[in-house]
């Protein structure tokens, strides 16, 4: 499969975006671990957070196929990971939740400051000792005459230390182990303390850091879902977030490929061009097919969610593959360019960096295998693999959704 042309036109467009306004300053953010909000606005006011959100809220009202496409050109332009992290848990996790889970009130007070790029969203769900054991966190939320007490501790989370909104998840006291609600509110409250950005390795543009609670007051209002959605806002939002974290990881390796064939061909050594060596060939080679078959299962995945289908062994497939053919492709790429890529004034040793952070972000690679066993052994045994209160609505039917979330709400 392909983009269609008005994908294609998408992708064009956003590819120029990506390389205009983002790449010239993205060396800088990675060495001051700097997260630039002029920047943020101005990519804002390009369409592209809201491609995909409702026209009522300041949305181009497009599908996920369409980001999908502007998100691949975007990437390959900024060659940039900390804005693209910040952006996909933006858009995929706390957007994409409001609008399949919110309350038709709820994006209208949240949605299009996020879409124009004003405010910046974090999705707080992970704590020390519990990543992907979404089961075991210990923040909590108890239930007052007005509505909820917040307290916890967040850990790890992108966008926290500036996020001016924060969409997190708490378990209910009093109810049983699986009641976890979700809850979106702005972090301009005195008791809530956001830490400085961590020192990391690669993604030094992401802001990722520490967010804590300590007795948040919260009105009914802030409740995304109801008490016992929080679960399936997390596993929907994650369905997003992987398929779109595979598309972006499609969009940095697509320029790695030609790249790395130019110089192949027009770097000399005893002679000939080093691309006649066929041990540099496989290295080129290797990333143009590794890229192929993940533009097949991302095309499958992305099928999947348009048609409201739950697709979370396809999705850990895209998240799994492009975490490891990223960081492959990167060194791949490295090694053909020599001490040329290992240049801190390229892109390709920050890329590669940055790379090694997707490994693990967003679950192992032992963690997505665990979920595609799973998948398969019920579609062996014939058994239903939808997950409980698990919406996977889109723009198309919004309408219906909303419908459905105030009905409950009432």
């Amino acid at each position: 499969m392909e983009w269609n042309a008005e994908q294609q036109s998408l992708k064009s467009k956003y590819y120029t975006v990506g390389y205009d306004i983002v790449r010239p300053s993205a060396a800088e953010r990675d060495a001051k671990i700097n997260f630039d909000r002029v920047l943020w606005k101005k990519v804002g006011d390009t369409g592209l957070f809201g491609l995909c959100m409702p026209e009522e809220y300041g949305g181009a009202g497009l599908g996920i196929a369409e980001f999908g496409a502007a998100l691949e050109g975007f990437a390959a332009g900024c060659q940039d990971m900390g804005v693209l992290v910040t952006l996909v848990a933006q858009v995929a996790l706390v957007q994409s939740a409001l609008v399949n889970y919110g309350t038709k009130e709820q994006c209208e007070t949240w949605l299009p400051e996020l879409i124009s790029g004003e405010k910046l969203a974090c999705f707080a769900i992970t704590e020390k000792g519990c990543g992907s054991d979404v089961r075991s966190i210990t923040t909590h939320v108890d239930r007052t005459e007005n509505g909820y007490v917040l307290n916890g501790k967040k850990w790890n989370i992108t966008n926290a230390p500036v996020a001016d909104i924060c969409m997190t998840f708490g378990k209910v006291v009093g109810k049983k182990e699986k009641s976890i609600a979700c809850f979106i509110f702005e972090t301009n409250n005195e008791s809530i303390k956001q830490s400085k950005p961590f020192d990391l390795m690669g993604n030094r543009g992401t802001p990722i850091g520490e967010i804590d609670f300590e007795n948040v007051q919260l009105a009914t209002n802030n409740r995304v879902g109801k008490e016992d959605d929080g679960l399936a806002v997390l596993y929907f939002s994650f369905l997003v977030e992987r398929v779109l974290t595979g598309i972006l990881v499609s969009g940095c390796i697509t320029p790695l490929i030609q790249e790395s064939l130019q110089y192949s061909l027009e770097r000399k050594a005893f002679g000939k061009s080093i691309g006649d060596n066929q041990y540099v060939q496989q290295y080129v080679v290797d990333i143009e097919t590794k890229l192929e078959l993940l533009k097949g299962v991302i095309f499958r995945a992305l099928h999947a969610l348009e048609k409201g289908k739950d697709c979370s062994k396809l999705a850990s497939i895209v998240k799994m593959y492009s975490a490891e053919i990223f960081h492959e492709s990167s060194l791949s790429a490295m090694r053909v360019m020599g001490n040329y890529g290992y240049r801190r004034d390229n892109y390709y040793e920050r890329l590669l960096r940055d790379a090694i952070g997707l490994l693990f972000a967003g679950g192992t690679a032992e963690i997505h295998k665990r979920v595609i066993w799973d998948s398969m052994v019920k579609e062996s045994k014939n058994e239903n693999t939808k997950r409980e209160n698990l919406k996977l609505s889109w723009t198309n039917v919004l309408a219906e959704a909303h419908k459905d979330n105030e009905l409950e709400e009432a």
